[in-house]
């Protein structure tokens, strides 16, 4: 058996298709020294949006916390024919709605401190490349 004609080479036994191939990169693709999105101030833009998705992601979990369902008096009405065993069920159920609120309030405020550090990171990345002390 010869040896693979593409580079990269192919692994062993037999060549690839065309489409499951790695592409050699272009140095093109990399980077353009002369364009705005050179340098640290690329990189901060990155970890700003960032720390903004994780931003949202704790606006959306706070929307589901508050969203989750609890029974309580009025809307147990529907449960009326339900007999005394399947009321035991509720307490249940609240025990759960009551941990993930608890654990969704966490998991938001994590989130929302987190985002607002790595903000700062950025910032200061921004901030040492302004004053030349990081190349």
């Amino acid at each position: 058996m010869s040896p693979c004609p593409h580079t990269p080479a192919c692994p062993p036994p037999t060549c690839l298709p065309s489409r499951l191939r790695a592409r050699p990169v272009q140095a093109s693709l990399l980077a353009d020294p002369d364009g705005p999105t050179a340098g640290y101030e690329t990189n901060a833009g990155y970890v700003r949006k960032f720390a903004g998705t994780m931003d949202d992601s704790a606006t959306g979990v706070d929307t589901v916390r508050q969203a989750t369902p609890r029974f309580e008096g009025w809307n147990l009405i529907p449960m009326a024919g339900v007999p005394i065993v399947g009321l035991m069920f509720v307490n249940r159920l609240n025990t759960i709605a009551d941990t993930w609120r608890d654990s969704a309030g966490i998991l938001s405020e994590v989130l929302r401190t987190d985002s607002g550090k790595i903000y700062k990171a950025a910032d200061n990345y921004v901030t040492a490349a302004r004053a030349n002390t990081v190349k």
